[in-house]
């Protein structure tokens, strides 16, 4: 008689987590671009593959934020899909899920038991605590980061020394928030290694070498780039962050207070999440919530930790009583994302609407945008439209604006929130209108609200600022 064989729990849990996180997240595929996705669309297919080769390697710390992990994303995705949105999400769900496999395994690493480490990877794929990183293709420096700094830590706990380096170097060419790295390494030597410190040397020194130089040479002197070691940045920073992590606001103190349980498991998992949201802690101006997504995973650890200590169902339990508020905050979440993408998508369709019947016009002057779509973003969507790469792109009332419209013919732009439209027509030159010459017609181009439906027109063209 044929024994059926049976699927290993954890592959047939991963299955119904991957199938939740999916039947959750679906809408994704409805979205559209928003301001630093069109920028990066624009301008990372212009350089060479063989310049992401040149700066995987570099050691020096980059003036302009150039991430060459993260960003040959955009330059294998913008040639193949252009502004078609929806082939942008699959790998980003894709490396979501390779995500919740790795903490997975490093949770089981530490011995955390096995219904407690499929809770908690539950926890951390279906959250809404870092929303953005799984839903905007922008974040994907996050989520590439995310994906190395685990494989380092993994490697490290299975004593492979080189792999555990390298994986540590892509992350941090993902996204600096991996400078810290070194840091939970050392915390994982002392509590569950030999505690042969020399080993990390190599670690050490990159992450200081690129701290120091990130400090000395950061080209952002006063604005939100800059670091400020003040009590007025943590005072604006860590209650962003604390609520975000757990999704109340005390959530960081309740995190914290797991601490007082004698588990080296839990200790590693709070000391990490500190340690990674250092650099975070002191950019009072760049405050996001995908910026939690790495700190959260080692959250994910110290609660599967906690949870061990217990019987397993309480960890479940807690899952349920957790999930209708993390619905209702992926739903609010989706919400505001979804409405701005429908705006910004009408933005670019009638920027391209108007390139296409007025292809020599190159300079934009507006007086209005969607609110949260920045300038650079319209700078980025005008350049789309036209396959161009430094058109102007002008707020009427600054000092080029009004050169703008005092000498040229340009393109007037308005966007109106009922109905919802972005116009443009033609502004002829102040002297061509003086000398009777008959101005050019009115070319008003509307768009739907609607993301993606056959009527929608975007460019299949080729731009971060994240």
């Amino acid at each position: 008689m044929t024994q059926t064989r049976r699927w290993p729990l954890p592959l047939f849990a991963g299955l119904a987590i991957a199938a939740a996180f999916l039947v959750l997240n679906h809408q994704a595929f409805n979205g559209w671009f928003q301001d630093d996705e069109l920028d990066n669309i624009k301008w990372v297919p212009l350089l060479p593959y063989s310049y992401f080769l040149l700066r995987l390697p570099d050691p020096r710390f980059d003036l302009y934020n150039f991430r060459p992990v993260g960003h040959f994303f955009f330059r294998l995705m913008s040639p193949a899909f252009g502004m078609n949105f929806a082939p942008y999400v699959v790998p980003i769900f894709f490396f979501h899920l390779v995500n919740a496999c790795l903490l997975y395994l490093l949770m089981r690493k530490l011995g955390t038991r096995q219904w407690c480490a499929i809770a908690a990877t539950a926890f951390f794929t279906l959250s809404a605590a870092a929303f953005d990183t799984y839903w905007k293709p922008v974040y994907v420096f996050d989520l590439l980061c995310t994906t190395f700094s685990l494989m380092s830590v993994l490697f490290y706990a299975g004593q492979r020394w080189i792999l555990s380096f390298i994986a540590f170097w892509l992350a941090y060419k993902a996204k600096e928030t991996a400078v810290m790295l070194p840091a939970v390494l050392a915390a994982w030597e002392y509590w569950f290694g030999s505690r042969r410190l020399k080993i990390l040397i190599p670690f050490f020194a990159v992450s200081l070498s690129f701290g120091i130089q990130g400090l000395l040479r950061n080209p952002n002197k006063d604005n939100d780039y800059t670091f400020r070691f003040t009590f007025d940045a943590l005072r604006h920073t860590l209650p962003f962050y604390s609520k975000r992590l757990l999704m109340f606001p005390p959530g960081g103190i309740l995190l914290c207070a797991l601490a007082f349980i004698r588990d080296r498991r839990i200790w590693f998992g709070i000391v990490s999440t500190l340690l990674i949201m250092v650099p975070l802690a002191f950019l009072p101006g760049r405050v996001f919530e995908a910026y939690a997504y790495l700190p959260f995973a080692f959250v994910s650890i110290a609660l599967a930790a906690a949870a061990s200590r217990v019987h397993p169902a309480w960890a479940w339990i807690a899952l349920l009583l957790w999930m209708p508020f993390n619905i209702r905050r992926l739903r609010n979440e989706r919400r505001a994302t979804l409405d701005l993408d429908s705006k910004i998508a009408a933005v670019v369709s009638s920027m391209k609407m108007f390139a296409d019947a007025n292809p020599s016009v190159r300079t934009l002057v507006f007086n209005s945008a969607p609110a949260g779509f920045h300038d650079w973003g319209m700078t980025a969507g005008w350049n789309l439209a036209h396959r161009q790469i430094d058109w102007p792109v002008l707020w009427f009332d600054s000092a080029d604006g009004r050169a703008a419209l005092a000498a040229q013919t340009v393109a007037w732009g308005s966007w109106s929130d009922t109905p919802r439209r972005f116009t443009i027509h033609l502004r002829a030159k102040p002297d061509a209108a003086a000398q009777g010459k008959p101005a050019s017609d009115l070319a008003t181009m509307n768009n739907s609200n609607k993301i993606r439906t056959g009527a929608t027109t975007t460019p299949r063209i080729i731009p971060s600022r994240e």
